[in-house]
């Protein structure tokens, strides 16, 4: 769906009876509150995509041509790579299903795996990331529970998410690869900037927010919300916290594999560093496709792993098209068949 195509924010506008109808992007920044933000946050994120995409391909211009798979190992581990990928989406499904249940709805299997795969084809297609948006339209006309349930369990899947991949950068960078060409003092000072950015990030978001005078909405907003992570507790908690573990640990054999594929050489271990770093990198507003902070992020992985530009390069490439292409396909293709596309999403939001 165009942008162009969305309803606007004004009030009023919508159907007959004069309630405001939202657009997968409107949606995404009502989630947080406000409108307004997620479309300033667009705007931020397509000018810091641009400006690292324009750096990343000036560097890419510097270096030797990319290698791409050209034996049958290196075809069968590109494959091996985009399976790997599949059943991490698979898992992250199952994941759902289970936050979904334990809030008291009861979705279909079917829904919670293809609207996975919609959520990733809108994360890569639309701006602002838009693909939760959808996952949260379309599941809800399917499912006994509101909308705010339903983004809980999204809230839920970031922290589980975010505390997995801390771990995984924070054990790999200062504990499991002491062989990392970047100096301690400045391994120390990547994970501080990390989570410095992420603090700044969201102080100036509040303060943008109590600016407008929105502050005290997305408060009642998103308290609701909340009740989801209150029940992250007892056997749940380890369910999930399981199945958050098995989604990376396939994730980081998907990397892995890209990097056979591609003759990155790199281990188990080296390709965990590399999707912890991109991980906590493209939490960064960017366009879609996380385009420019992720090819970034790769770039520098892969130098800190004293690896060279060229198969760096090639790396980046073959990953772009493992985690996007197979992926965005499957959902464009559910959003077709199973969710009727356009008119299926507007009589969702309606």
């Amino acid at each position: 769906m165009s942008q162009s195509a969305s309803p606007s924010l004004r009030d009023g506008d919508g159907g007959p009876d004069g309630r405001r109808r939202r657009s997968p992007t409107d949606l995404a920044g009502g989630a947080t509150g406000s409108g307004g933000r997620g479309r300033t946050l667009a705007v931020a994120g397509a000018l810091i995509s641009v400006a690292t995409v324009a750096g990343v391909v000036w560097w890419a211009l510097q270096q030797e041509a990319p290698e791409l798979p050209a034996t049958t190992g290196e075809f069968v581990a590109l494959g091996a790579a985009v399976l790997l990928y599949f059943a991490a989406c698979a898992v992250r499904a199952e994941r759902w299903l289970a936050l979904m249940r334990r809030n008291g709805g009861h979705p279909l299997r079917r829904d919670m795996y293809g609207l996975t795969a919609v959520g990733y084809t809108g994360n890569n297609v639309l701006p602002a990331r838009a693909g939760d948006a959808l996952r949260v339209v379309l599941l809800h006309p399917r499912v006994d529970s509101d909308r705010r349930t339903i983004i809980g369990t999204l809230l839920v899947e970031r922290v589980l998410d975010v505390a997995v991949l801390a771990t995984l950068f924070f054990v790999l960078a200062f504990g499991a690869l002491q062989g990392i060409e970047v100096p301690a003092g400045g391994r120390v000072a990547l994970g501080l900037g990390l989570v410095a950015l992420a603090l700044a990030g969201g102080a100036v978001a509040w303060w943008l927010l109590r600016r407008s005078g929105r502050a005290a909405r997305l408060r009642a907003f998103v308290v609701p919300m909340l009740t989801a992570l209150t029940r992250l507790r007892g056997r749940h908690l380890v369910e999930v916290m399981a199945f958050s573990v098995v989604v990376w640990a396939l994730e980081v054999g998907a990397w892995w594999a890209t990097g056979l594929a591609s003759g990155l050489d790199v281990g188990l271990l080296e390709a965990g560093f590399i999707l912890a770093l991109s991980s906590m990198v493209v939490l960064i507003p960017s366009g879609p496709g996380y385009a420019g902070t992720l090819d970034a992020a790769v770039i520098l992985a892969t130098q800190a792993l004293g690896r060279s530009a060229s198969a760096g390069l090639s790396y980046l490439l073959l990953l772009r098209f493992v985690i996007m292409v197979p992926i965005t396909a499957a959902g464009l293709l559910a959003l077709l068949v199973r969710y009727g596309g356009r008119r299926g999403l507007a009589a969702a939001r309606a």
